[in-house]
This record gives C-alpha cells, structure tokens and sequence, in this order.
C-alpha cells in the first residue's frame, strides 16, 4: 500500500512540471538523485546487526527510508517522461507501432531486473547489487544530458525537426555548452547566451537551447506564428 500510494502522490506534480520544467530537466534532476538513493540503500547493509544476526531497527529503517525515498523521486521523473518521449520520438505513421514496441521494450526489461536480481544479489552482495543499479542511474544522467532533446511545448512539425538532428550533433552542441554552465551556473559569470541550436520562434530560440526565450512564453499560446530554422552553424569551427 505504502509503495502505491507514494507512487501515485508524487507522480501528480508530473502533470504540471512535465511541461514546465520540462522532460529533459526532470531526467537531469532526478537521475543523480535516483542514484544517490539506491547507494544510499546499498551502503545501509554495512549498518550492525543485531547480536542474533537479524536486522536491526536501525538497518531496516535506512533501507525502506531509502527505497521510499528513491520512489518519491522516480515517480515524477523516470516513471512517466520515458512514455512522454516514446509518445513524441516516432513520427506519424510509425507513432502506434513504436509506443507500443517502447512499451513492451520497458515491460520486458522489468522482467528482466526481476528475473536476475537473486543471481545479482548473490554474486554482488546486496551492497554491491544496488551500487551497480545506481552507477546506471548516474550513465542515465550523461545519456540525458547529450542526447535527449527537450521537446516541452512542441507542435508535431517542430518535433519532427527536433528529432531530425543527428545525435552526434545534439551531443556536440551540449558538450560545447559545458563551459558555459560551469561559468553561467556555478561560477555566476555574467556570460553572452550562446547561439541556439534551434530557433523555434521567429525572434528567438526555444528556452532549452537558448539561454533566455524571446517572443513570448510557452503553452499553447507561446507555440502559435512559429518558424523552425536549424542552426547548422553552431556546430561549425
């Protein structure tokens, strides 16, 4: 029941920040912590027993914190962007067949995880079982960070531009872009915004791939009189 009922109340905020905050930020927010907590539950086995080799009190409740923890984050985050995307990804003609092939996709390694679990468990230890799920957790933040598009606030036609771009373009444009986070986000330097990959409004980029959005918000009135020019020159050197 406690499993459900985290699941479905922290899954609500998704329904507003999915296309706010954006799919591609949610990823980038909730992977790192994914993966924080399943180290988090891993590294609680090494917390004592008790005399008669059972639990303790204090190991239980670091494990289940853990686990409960790790659904809170997962449920606005992993839990309902991957379905968003795998709606988005496909273009028309191939969107039913590939949400459903996405879909079995994610069931069949759910059976999967199942399936090896008891063998991981033995030939890792619990420690080292959780350690290996959330060092995946942290490879699923880079895999976000240098190929996955935000495509928040989208028509179908900008969607299948966005997607258009190779990835090995994606990822330079973002790799590019790491010294400007570093100085824009941590070191707090007033920097140039730098030259969107995309333009997705006739006097401005869209927010993802722009520092500040111009000509107007987003929603169904901010995507109305668009114009999608790729910027084949950012990429250039």
């Amino acid at each position: 029941m406690g499993t459900g009922v985290t699941n479905f109340l922290f899954a609500i905020p998704a329904i507003y920040t999915i296309d706010t905050f954006g799919r591609r930020n949610l990823l980038l927010t909730t992977f790192p912590l994914m993966g924080l907590c399943l180290l988090w539950c891993g590294l609680s086995f090494y917390l004592p027993e008790n005399p008669d080799g059972t639990p303790s009190q204090q190991r239980l409740g670091s494990i289940a914190a853990a686990i409960y923890v790790f659904m809170a984050v997962y449920s606005p985050g992993e839990g309902p962007v991957p379905f968003t995307y795998s709606a988005e990804a496909f273009p028309l003609h191939l969107r039913d067949v590939g949400m459903s092939f996405a879909t079995a996709t994610c069931w069949g390694f759910n059976f999967i995880l199942s399936l090896t679990w008891p063998a991981l468990e033995a030939a890792f230890t619990p420690t080292g079982a959780f350690c290996w799920y959330a060092a995946w957790n942290f490879f699923g933040f880079f895999y976000a960070y240098f190929l996955l598009p935000e495509t928040k606030a989208l028509t179908l036609e900008e969607l299948d531009t966005v997607f258009d771009v190779g990835n090995r373009k994606f990822a330079a444009y973002y790799t590019k872009k790491l010294p400007w986070y570093l100085k824009k986000r941590v070191l707090r330097q007033d920097v140039a915004p730098m030259e969107p990959l995309f333009e997705l409004h006739e006097q401005g980029g869209h927010a993802d791939y722009v520092d500040e959005p111009l000509g107007g918000g987003g929603g169904a009135a901010g995507v109305e009189d668009k114009k999608i020019v790729e910027k084949d020159e950012v990429m250039r050197t």
